[in-house]
C-alpha cells in the first residue's frame, strides 16, 4: 500500500485542528497534484483554501510531480473526504509532539496513522568501526577509575604503524615503477583512467492532468459544457483519456466544482447552469 507523507507539517497541523474543532471534514484530493485541504483553513486573502501537498506532488515545485502522484494514487483525478471529530484528539495530540501524518493509500482502503519522530543513533565507539575490542576512552576499570592511558597509547601505535605501511607502500611503487621504465626505455608516466560518459537520461513528456485538458477545451469552446461531453473531447483531441476509471465524468466534475470552491474568482473555471462549466475569463 503506497504511503503518502506531506511536505509542511506546520500545515498538516493546522488542517487537523481545523476539521476537528470546526467539524468540516480533512479533504485529500488528487487533481493538481497530491495535497490536503479544510475549507476553514484559508489563503491569507480569504480567496481559496490552504493546501498541504504530499512530498513530490507539487507541480508548481517538483518537475515529475504528475508521475509521482500517479504512482502514488493512480491516473484518476478524485476528492475524498476525512471525517474527523474530538474521538481524533490522540491523532492532534501525535502532531503536537512533533509525529509525522501518514497516508496508506489503495484502491479500496485509505488509512492514516502517524509517524514518531526517528530517534537519534547513539555515537559509536571504535571497536565498532572494526577495530576489535579497543575499549572507549572512558571505560571504567573495576576500581571505578578512569582509564585513558592504554588507549591513548594504542591509538598512537595504530596511527604510527598506519604513516610506515603507506611510506613503505609508496617506496615500493616508485621501484616497480622504475623497474619498468628501465626495461622500456621510457620513463613510467602515470595515465589517468578516464570515466565513461555518462549517458543522459531521456526526458519524459510531462502528461497534462485532467483540469488542464479541460482548461484547454473549454478555452475553445464556444457554449459551455457539461461534465461528459468534455471527457469526449479530452479523448477525442488527445488531451486525456481515463487510464482505468468508471466515472471520469463523475470525478473530472468532483474536481471542477472543488477547484471553484477553493481557488474562488482565482479558479479557471466557472459554473453557469446545472451541471454546465464554461471558463472563468476573469481569473487573473
Amino acid at each position: 500500500m503506497p504511503r503518502l507523507r506531506f511536505k509542511d507539517p506546520a500545515l498538516v497541523l493546522r488542517l487537523v485542528e481545523a476539521a476537528i474543532t470546526s467539524g468540516k471534514p480533512l479533504m485529500i484530493a488528487h487533481d493538481h497534484g497530491v495535497y490536503l485541504c479544510c475549507d476553514d483553513v484559508r489563503t491569507p486573502s480569504g480567496v481559496g483554501c490552504l493546501c498541504a501537498f504530499a512530498t513530490g506532488c507539487e507541480p508548481d515545485v517538483d518537475p515529475d510531480a504528475f508521475e509521482t502522484s500517479s504512482d502514488l494514487v493512480g491516473g484518476d483525478d478524485f476528492g475524498e473526504c476525512i471525517p474527523l471529530s474530538a474521538r481524533d484528539q490522540p491523532l492532534l495530540d501525535d502532531l503536537r509532539r512533533g509525529h509525522e501524518l501518514v497516508i496508506g493509500f489503495s484502491a479500496t482502503r485509505l488509512t492514516i496513522n502517524t509517524l514518531a519522530p526517528s530517534a537519534k543513533r547513539p555515537p559509536t565507539t571504535p571497536a565498532a568501526h572494526g577495530r576489535g575490542t579497543e575499549s572507549p576512552p572512558a571505560a571504567r576499570t573495576r576500581n571505578g577509575t578512569m582509564s585513558t592511558t592504554k588507549t591513548k597509547s594504542s591509538k598512537k601505535a595504530t596511527k604510527n604503524d598506519s604513516k610506515k605501511s603507506a611510506r613503505l607502500a609508496k617506496e615500493a611503487r616508485k621501484e616497480i615503477a622504475e623497474r619498468i621504465a628501465t626495461l622500456e626505455g621510457t620513463k613510467a608516466k602515470s595515465a589517468k583512467p578516464t570515466k565513461p560518459s555518462k549517458e543522459k537520461k531521456p526526458t519524459k513528456a510531462k502528461r497534462v492532468s485532467a483540469l488542464d485538458a479541460a482548461a484547454t477545451v473549454l478555452g475553445s469552446a464556444k457554449e459551455p459544457m457539461n461534465a461528459a461531453d468534455l471527457i469526449k473531447a479530452m479523448a477525442e483531441r488527445k488531451l486525456w483519456s481515463s487510464p482505468k476509471g468508471k466515472t471520469p465524468e463523475q470525478t473530472l466534475y468532483a474536481a471542477l466544482i472543488r477547484e471553484i470552491k477553493a481557488k474562488g474568482k482565482d479558479a479557471r473555471f466557472t459554473k453557469t447552469d446545472r451541471g454546465l462549466f464554461a471558463t472563468n475569463r476573469k481569473a487573473g
